[in-house]
């Protein structure tokens, strides 16, 4: 398996064109799925009922259709605690999916939401094949604001499946809370702990012990079942967002 990092490519003309025609109609679908989920909704069939912010970190397995969009019916992941939440004491943190074998490459959107319910920034993003774990760096997408401190935000990603018909999307949301610095010595925050396992996972892929401490964090957010555990971290590619949109 391949870890991907979302980053700097360059994306020919015609299919960020494409692009920029589906986001308007990717944004209502998504939007629709995710915005309604009551508090305590059911991320798919197998996951049951959590305590924390609502939201899908899992897509459920009716929305995959394979035909459509993966070659397995492996979900779209966001990597969060079981609650939704998590921190960081980044200003720009990496936010990280488990994504499914796509047939090609596909376009995923982005969306980062302030606590009073705003888009504050989006972008589209490219999925390759090649993807198992996918970071979306918010330091490398073009103009993507700070995270200020004490303050609490959405993010959401969209893979278009099925350019003509957005009903087959598949969507996941997570939550980020920017905290201070000093505030985490004792205790790392979730995504600066991840980021850094990630890190270690692609330099050493075959350490014991890192793939144990991967298993613990996985295993603590209920996700060891879901996302994987063995993953090949010799290939780390970085592509530019195709298409960003700022919203004040």
């Amino acid at each position: 398996m391949k870890l991907t990092k979302i980053a700097i490519a360059l994306v020919p003309e015609d299919f960020s064109k494409q692009l920029t025609r589906q986001t308007a109609l990717g944004l209502a679908v998504l939007l629709g799925i995710l915005c309604c989920s009551p508090v305590g909704v059911q991320a798919n069939e197998e996951e049951p009922v959590r305590q924390g912010l609502p939201g899908r970190r899992i897509s459920g397995a009716s929305r995959l259709p394979t035909s459509a969009c993966a070659q397995t019916t492996t979900p779209l992941v966001a990597i969060v605690p079981e609650t939704n939440l998590g921190t960081t004491a980044v200003a720009k943190p990496t936010l990280w999916l488990s994504v499914p074998e796509v047939r090609s490459a596909k376009q995923l959107d982005f969306y980062l939401f302030n606590t009073q319910e705003e888009i504050i920034y989006q972008t589209s993003l490219i999925v390759k094949p090649t993807a198992d774990i996918l970071g979306l760096d918010l330091s490398t997408m073009a103009n993507a604001p700070n995270l200020e401190v004490n303050q609490r935000y959405r993010w959401a990603a969209s893979m278009v499946c099925n350019p003509d018909n957005h009903s087959e999307n598949i969507a996941v949301e997570g939550w980020v809370d920017r905290v201070e610095s000093a505030a985490v010595e004792s205790n790392q925050p979730w995504y600066d702990q991840l980021g850094l396992l990630m890190e270690q996972l692609q330099r050493y892929p075959q350490n014991q012990d890192v793939l144990s401490q991967w298993y613990t964090l996985m295993a603590s957010a209920r996700l060891d079942q879901i996302v994987p555990l063995s993953i090949h971290g010799s290939s780390v590619e970085i592509a530019l967002p195709t298409r960003t949109i700022i919203t004040n």
